[in-house]
């Protein structure tokens, strides 16, 4: 099975242009960003677990990495999320679909 696969992100121009990239792979959410000010521009990774959108999670139930905004970086990067994934294997199958997960209410 193909898991994440760096022929299926977004190249780097993608991301130097402040393009956002989000995906899922099962149970697990994912998004790269450009993050930080010129000139120390960098590529943030971020992982959660599905089925809310980053926005509907807390920060403290998230994990985030940081790389250079190159493409090694990005390779990095990927291979980090891909990382997270198999290292945590139980954790992302609990994850409720979506027909199960409770709405969340902001205040």
């Amino acid at each position: 099975m193909a898991m994440i696969d760096p022929n299926g992100i977004m190249p780097l121009n993608f991301f130097k242009y402040k393009g956002v990239y989000t995906g899922q792979h099962n149970g697990m959410r994912y998004m790269l960003k450009q993050t930080g000010e010129k000139p120390d521009l960098k590529l943030s990774a971020c992982v959660w677990r599905g089925p809310y959108a980053s926005c509907a999670v807390k920060e403290e139930d998230k994990t985030t990495e940081i790389f250079e905004l190159t493409e090694d970086g990005r390779l990095a990067a990927v291979e980090w999320i891909r990382q997270q994934y198999e290292s945590r294997l139980d954790y992302w199958k609990a994850a409720p679909s979506i027909k199960d997960a409770v709405p969340i209410v902001h205040e």
